[in-house]
C-alpha cells in the first residue's frame, strides 16, 4: 500500500484495468516512462520481485480479518426485501469489482496455504476444499480469468478517488433503470407475447369465433403460463452464474456495449444472485462442525 501511493495517479481507472487487462510489461513501461519505481509484484524474480498472486493473497488475507462490507440503509432494505420475497433463496447482487474480488477470495481464504506455492498448486488446494476457484486464480487460458496483478491494483484503488465513480448514484440509477426496463421488455416479449400470439394468431387464421372465444382464451392463458415457467428457468440466477453472466469481475469488467448486451440478456442478474455471502456459508459450516 505504501508503494501504491507513488504510482497511484498514473494507473488507468479500475474499469479500464479490468477491461483492457494490461500486461505486467505494459504497466512496467507505463511506470518507467513516468520515472516511477516499479512495484515489487511487477518486478521479475531476479529483481527481487514477488509473484502477483502471492502479493494478492497477502493483502486480501490481511483485509479479511478487518474488512466489513459497508451497506447503506437503502441497500440493507433492498437486501431484506429480496430475501423475504424469495424465501431466502436469492441475495442482493454485488456489482462493484472490489466487492466481487474480496468475496470470491473470502470464500476460499481457509484453503490458501501458508507457504508460497505456484498458481497450479494454489488452484489444486482450492479445488480440494470444494469451493469455486476465484476468477483471478483461474488458468490464464480460461475465458473467465483476469490476471491477479489486475485484481491487486483494483483492490488498491478501492476507496480511493479513482474508484469513487463506480458507486456514483448517477451510474447506479442509470444501470438499475436500464436493467429494470430490459426485464420488463423480456417479460412482455417472452410471456405476454407468447400468450398474445395464440390469441392473435387464432384471429388471423379465422380459428377464433364467438362460439369458441372462451376456449381460445383458456389456450392463450395456458401458453402464457408455460411461457412464464420458461422465463423463470432462463432468468433465475444459479450459483454457477457468478463471475460469468455479467463479466469476470461484474458488469464494470465489460466494455459498455458488451455490458449493455449482458445486462439486456440477463437483467434479473443485475439485481439478485443465488450464491449466499461467504459469511453465511462460514457460519453454517462452523455450526455443522460444532455438532
Amino acid at each position: 500500500r505504501a508503494e501504491f501511493k507513488s504510482y497511484q495517479s498514473i494507473l488507468p481507472k479500475p474499469h479500464k484495468l479490468l477491461q483492457q487487462q494490461h500486461s505486467p510489461e505494459t504497466l512496467r513501461a507505463m511506470l518507467s516512462d513516468s520515472k516511477v519505481e516499479i512495484p515489487r509484484f511487477l518486478k521479475n524474480e531476479y529483481e527481487d520481485g514477488i509473484k502477483p498472486h502471492h502479493a494478492l493473497c497477502c493483502m486480501l488475507l490481511d483485509d479479511t480479518a478487518r474488512y466489513v462490507p459497508k451497506e447503506t440503509a437503502g441497500e440493507l432494505f433492498f437486501s431484506w426485501m429480496i430475501k423475504a420475497f424469495s424465501l431466502g433463496l436469492l441475495q442482493r447482487q454485488r456489482n462493484l469489482p472490489a466487492e466481487i474480488i474480496r468475496e470470491q477470495f473470502n470464500r476460499v481464504a481457509h484453503a490458501i496455504p501458508s507457504d508460497l506455492v505456484t498458481p497450479e498448486d494454489l488452484r489444486k488446494n482450492i479445488r480440494s476444499s470444494g469451493r469455486p476457484i476465484p476468477n483471478f486464480f483461474l488458468d490464464p487460458e480460461n475465458d473467465k480469468q483476469f490476471p491477479p496483478h489486475i485484481a491487486l491494483l483494483v483492490i488498491l484503488q478501492d476507496g480511493e478517488v479513482e474508484s469513487k465513480y463506480l458507486g456514483s448514484w448517477i451510474y447506479s440509477a442509470f444501470w438499475y433503470l436500464f436493467s429494470f426496463v430490459a426485464l420488463i421488455l423480456r417479460l412482455v416479449l417472452e410471456v405476454i407475447g407468447g400468450a398474445g400470439a395464440i390469441w392473435g394468431g387464432s384471429e388471423v387464421f379465422f380459428l377464433r369465433t364467438d362460439d369458441n372465444k372462451e376456449q381460445c382464451r383458456v389456450a392463450s392463458i395456458a401458453v402464457g403460463v408455460f411461457c412464464f415457467l420458461r422465463f423463470i428457468v432462463l432468468n433465475a440466477p444459479q450459483r454457477e452464474d457468478e463471475g460469468d453472466i455479467l463479466g469476470p469481475a461484474g458488469p464494470w469488467s465489460l466494455r459498455v456495449p458488451a455490458r449493455m448486451r449482458a445486462v439486456a440478456n440477463h437483467p434479473f442478474h443485475y439485481f439478485v444472485r443465488a450464491r449466499r455471502p461467504f459469511k453465511s456459508l462460514d457460519k453454517k459450516h462452523d455450526l455443522s462442525l460444532s455438532k
